[in-house]
């Protein structure tokens, strides 16, 4: 059972310059290198908090849906998506405006039961539900019949 309130926890550390490292206190995770994005005077080829905040919205929307086909006993057959934020001046501050989800799903069912799967996990999205961007889901979703 999923209790009502959940934490997860990061460590940063500052290396130099422009650029440190994430950390995961759970066992076996991955360090992440981030950095400034080269457009505000940082780093080329380091992953960066913007392409951490667009990548949320994608990787959660996916986890989401496949526990959506899995709850509805739907046969996935490939998912594969691309991510675009719009990062905009607005008030004078940097803010995404957007963010646009575009989600290919190859499935064995029909084409509406891949687009109401898809909506379920746009409405259960908990990344999508905690950002005020604006997240948009456009979808393709492919029939794969038996």
């Amino acid at each position: 059972m999923v209790e009502d309130i959940l934490y997860y926890k990061t460590s940063l550390r500052w290396d130099r310059e422009k650029i440190g490292t994430v950390t995961f206190p759970q066992e076996g995770k991955p360090q992440i290198v981030v950095a400034t994005p080269p457009e505000f005077g940082g780093h080329e080829g380091i992953i960066t908090p913007e392409d951490m905040f667009v990548s949320a919205a994608n990787v959660c929307f996916m986890t989401t849906f496949l526990g959506t086909a899995a709850n509805m006993g739907v046969k996935l057959i490939s998912y594969d998506s691309t991510a675009t934020g719009t990062l905009e001046k607005v008030d004078k501050l940097r803010v995404f405006t957007k963010i646009v989800l575009r989600p290919r799903v190859e499935a064995v069912g029909s084409e509406e039961q891949i687009l109401r799967m898809l909506d379920h996990a746009k409405k259960r999205c908990i990344a999508a539900n905690s950002m005020k961007t604006e997240v948009v889901i456009e979808p393709t979703a492919i029939s794969a019949q038996n």
